[in-house]
């Protein structure tokens, strides 16, 4: 029996498979959409397997053999029903548990089309019979990447985010929550994950102007801004939507919390930002 990971080239998926080959416990299949994308997961130790989170007949195919699936879907309209048609495939095909990335305070009445689509899809898991477990991560700390531009040019950088403090959370810490479920006992259990601390993007920027040795800046916009800006880059209405809510969510205080759950799970306490920016942003900030 094997392990199946969707979203297998994206952020978490990533280091989900390089976890995985590290660990050699199980094999690993990675579900990817063209061969072309073949070498980004064979690399990291995982059999590529073609196919679509539309087509269900190469889900099928995917999940034959399979014992345990890692469900990461891209965010979209399109989330819910992509996950949804995993989870049938996996149920008919035998899987025994089902390892879901969802979203922070997942639920069908949450403030944002993303915390509503993950709260459908939770729903629909619970239901099925499936072991599983939920992960609900924290305002990744990756997303830093998106104002990287921004930063080199001016110093500055802006979220819609406002005063509001996080329990920023590091995707590779992600990661290896989503890996150590898959390869445990641990069934049945909704766990928050998030870093070690509750910061802003003030306090973000103050790090990285003690790193740098140079000020850099954050310059809130409202949430209406961000939803213009979004849907004027071609992003799309529901991408605009998403990111609008989410600012005000965050702003109002919704993710200022952090959970012991990475600990729990990998033993190890999770990575704070500072960590992440002299390993991870920084390096690449300065490189590009």
């Amino acid at each position: 029996m094997s392990i199946l990971v969707t979203g297998a080239t994206g952020t978490i998926g990533t280091d989900v498979l390089r976890l995985f080959d590290q660990e050699r416990r199980m094999e690993v299949k990675a579900l990817i959409r063209n061969a072309e994308k073949a070498a980004l997961v064979s690399d990291h130790g995982a059999e590529p397997v073609i196919g679509a989170f539309e087509d269900r007949q190469s889900l099928d195919s995917a999940l034959q053999g399979v014992a345990t699936v890692v469900l990461l879907t891209p965010a979209g309209p399109q989330a819910e029903e992509q996950a949804s048609n995993v989870i049938e495939a996996a149920i008919a095909a035998g899987a025994q548990k089902i390892v879901r990335i969802s979203a922070i305070k997942a639920d069908p009445d949450g403030p944002t089309n993303n915390t509503r689509a993950h709260g459908s899809t939770e729903a629909e898991i619970a239901q099925s019979g499936l072991r599983h477990v939920f992960l609900r991560p924290n305002l990744f700390m990756q997303n830093m990447f998106i104002a990287a531009d921004q930063i080199r040019q001016k110093a500055q950088f802006s979220f819609a985010t406002g005063y509001g403090k996080m329990g920023m959370i590091d995707a590779r810490d992600i990661a290896a929550c989503a890996v150590e479920c898959a390869l445990s006992d641990f069934d049945g259990q909704t766990l928050e994950l998030t870093g070690p601390e509750v910061i802003s993007y003030f306090d973000v920027a103050g790090v990285m102007s003690t790193l740098l040795g140079k000020p850099i800046s954050y310059a809130p916009v409202p949430p209406e801004d961000m939803y213009a800006a979004i849907e004027g880059a071609g992003w799309g209405q529901w991408m605009a939507a998403l990111a609008q809510d989410y600012g005000q969510a965050y702003a109002s205080g919704w993710g200022a919390f952090t959970s012991s759950n990475v600990q729990k799970i990998t033993g190890k306490a999770p990575r704070s930002f500072r960590d992440f920016a002299s390993e991870v942003f920084l390096p690449t900030l300065k490189t590009c």
